[in-house]
């Protein structure tokens, strides 16, 4: 019961928040800016706004509501697989390290060079005990945190994320022995708990950016220093509900999946006012650019996901490769490797 009081009041709070943004990006062309656009065969407005369009590309102004949710939704996924183990099944404690990365779209994994691109690093330190000391070998109890530096670009701040979650075998694995030697099923599992992440940003560092233009009559690569304020942070509070089964093979190699639901409440903000000098490669000022974002939104309040992963089994040692994948969109992956005892 308080878990669903707790998703409730989570999905309330996150429907409660509408998305709010301002933003503007103005260029303006030097005389040498007028002399490109002519040397390229365009009119100097048509070259301003050419080089607007990808200020706005490169910064989201178009599209600052849209950007802070997959920021928002990358961060609070960028802890999925970090604080559970899915297919070890552990008799008493298990310790272990984990390293992350969230994307709120594939679409930004080529996209990094963006200061408003939606991926999400994270790492963790995680522990896990077995309850079978207190009378319940059905339930694992697992811990994670971690608090470090994180810098994206020319964006550098920290992160912090925390997470505690209780699984529970709902089917008992195969018998071991006999055939299950070779192949074993490893049962049922349900998992749920409760995480939060928080990652903020900011600008220590003019902010580069590459502007390629286009004309009839030619080309030119030019390049735009930004410089002044560019804050973006985003807090989040999820929980998760999971299923998951898996086989181990040989002893050697286990695999798994599973599938759930989570329920996020958090907020993404950016605050940005900046200037940049816009130069063709030569070093000839060409403009000034001058951008203001001021905007805040949610994530996704519920998104529905299914994972899976393999892990290799050299005794106690685990070392394990985990890929999610959300409706949103969003994806992450992850690497563990955890003492199983």
């Amino acid at each position: 019961m308080r878990l669903a009081s707790c998703v409730v009041v989570a999905l309330l709070m996150a429907l409660s928040t509408a998305a709010r943004a301002q933003s503007a990006a103005t260029v303006t062309l030097t005389p040498d800016g007028n002399a490109l656009a002519m040397q390229l065969g365009l009119m100097p407005s048509d070259l301003a706004k050419a080089i607007q369009t990808d200020v706005d590309n490169i910064y989201q102004t178009n599209n600052v509501g849209g950007f802070l949710r997959g920021f928002a939704n990358a961060v609070s996924f960028s802890n999925r697989g970090l604080g559970v183990d899915y297919v070890s099944m552990p008799h008493d404690f298990m310790v272990g390290v984990a390293a992350n990365v969230a994307a709120s779209s594939p679409d930004y994994l080529t996209g990094a060079d963006k200061p408003t691109a939606g991926l999400a690093p994270n790492f963790g330190i995680m522990l896990g005990t077995n309850l079978r000391g207190f009378d319940y070998p059905r339930w694992t109890l697992f811990a994670n945190g971690f608090y470090e530096k994180a810098a994206t670009n020319a964006l550098s701040g920290h992160l912090t994320s925390l997470g505690a979650h209780l699984q529970y075998r709902l089917i008992q694995p195969e018998a071991d022995g006999g055939s299950a030697i070779v192949l074993r099923w490893i049962g049922v599992d349900i998992t749920s708990g409760f995480e939060y992440t928080k990652w903020t940003l900011s600008a220590e560092q003019q902010i580069p950016s590459d502007l390629p233009i286009t004309g009839p009559q030619g080309s030119a690569d030019l390049t735009m220093n930004s410089g002044g304020t560019f804050n973006l942070s985003a807090t989040t509070y999820t929980v998760p509900v999971e299923v998951s089964t898996g086989l181990r093979i040989v002893e050697l190699v286990s695999v798994y999946a599973g599938g759930g639901a989570d329920f996020t409440t958090g907020t993404a903000k950016i605050n940005a006012n900046l200037t940049g000098d816009i130069k063709t490669s030569d070093g000839r000022e060409v403009g000034m650019s001058t951008i203001t974002i001021n905007g805040s939104n949610t994530g996704a309040p519920v998104m529905l996901r299914g994972f899976g992963g393999v892990q290799l089994n050299l005794w106690k040692l685990k070392l394990s490769v985990q890929a999610t994948v959300s409706q949103e969109p969003a994806v992450s992956l992850n690497a563990a490797i955890r003492l199983v005892l």
